[in-house]
């Protein structure tokens, strides 16, 4: 068995910069351009141009997809232990 330990603002903030991380990724759909002054017989460029465009598009929803799900679990988690901890500490605490 492993024993890790991590700060809860630790969690959260990773969690918090995740987000923003895709959020700033979904701002700004980057891919191929499209070629221009392409003759008629230089179509298979411009195909897999767009054939590139395509997979990239695809796999950048993807990455901003799971970057979000990462921040938005650890600071969650961070949170809940927070939470979870401070009650904690409270229901033991006897009182003066």
């Amino acid at each position: 068995m492993v024993f890790v330990q991590y700060p809860y603002e630790t969690l959260i903030s990773l969690g918090q910069n995740l987000t923003h991380l895709s959020e700033s990724l979904a701002e700004s759909h980057r891919g191929a351009e499209d070629c221009e002054g392409l003759g008629s017989d230089q179509s298979e460029i411009q195909s897999a141009i767009e054939s590139f465009r395509d997979t990239w598009r695809t796999s950048l929803l993807e990455l901003e997809n799971n970057i979000g799900q990462w921040g938005g679990l650890s600071q969650a988690i961070g949170q809940m232990v927070s939470d979870w901890d401070t009650q904690t500490a409270a229901a033991l605490d006897p009182g003066e």
